[in-house]
């Protein structure tokens, strides 16, 4: 762990052999080997007391921020390194295995209907369109795989894109109403109101929450 000096040409580590580039310093291990860190802070003069410390290594300065590129795996915390190996906690529920994902269209379909607009509603039809053709997320729903497994008793945000994608895809060279997700809006998000004009992108991040929380019914 090194702090960058900025104001020297020349510095200890040169001496060892470690070659500097612009971005990162050479730290000299006990074996004279070099690895890399970055270092922010403010600069040193070259006849600082710290350059001239044994073996050329500088201790962190007040104000320096410094980005170890090796981390210690003692200097972690025991309950955050995983059996999985990259330290992220294990999830309660997949929701879908990775190894069943597909990005590709499973078969090929005819160009789906269009959407009317309802008044207002060039949001909400946008972000479907998206999801519609969407080819894993689409591929999924056209199976009706969801519906065959869902225990939600009441509102399914999934159910409800699982019914508007089949119409959609049913109902190639038309326009359909999407009057299943504008009953829904709602419950999409209490905020959204019927008639108003929405954002785009905040109508689809609050559906993809929406779905993703039929999915985990029950759990936490």
């Amino acid at each position: 762990m090194t702090i960058v000096d900025r104001s020297s040409e020349k510095s200890d580590h040169e001496s060892v052999g470690c070659k500097r580039s612009p971005f990162t310093s050479g730290d000299v291990g006990m074996d004279g080997s070099c690895s890399s860190s970055w270092a922010m802070g403010p600069t040193m003069p070259s006849d600082s007391p710290r350059l001239k410390a044994a073996g050329g290594c500088l201790g962190p300065m007040p104000g320096a921020a410094v980005y170890n590129s090796t981390p210690s795996s003692g200097d972690r915390p025991k309950e955050q390194v995983m059996s999985s190996g990259d330290g992220i906690d294990l999830p309660q529920k997949v929701l879908f295995p990775p190894e069943r994902l597909n990005l590709k269209w499973t078969q090929v379909h005819r160009i789906g209907a269009g959407l009317q607009n309802m008044g207002n509603t060039c949001f909400l039809n946008s972000a479907l369109q998206c999801l519609t053709y969407t080819p894993p997320f689409a591929n999924y729903l056209l199976t009706r795989e969801h519906s065959k497994t869902c225990h939600e008793p009441g509102f399914c945000m999934m159910c409800t894109m699982q019914n508007h994608i089949i119409q959609s895809f049913a109902n190639s060279g038309n326009v359909i109403k999407p009057i299943g997700v504008l009953n829904a809006l709602k419950r999409i998000a209490n905020h959204f109101r019927y008639g108003s004009q929405e954002d785009a992108h905040e109508f689809l991040r609050c559906t993809v929450d929406a779905m993703q929380k039929s999915c985990l019914t029950g759990i936490k």
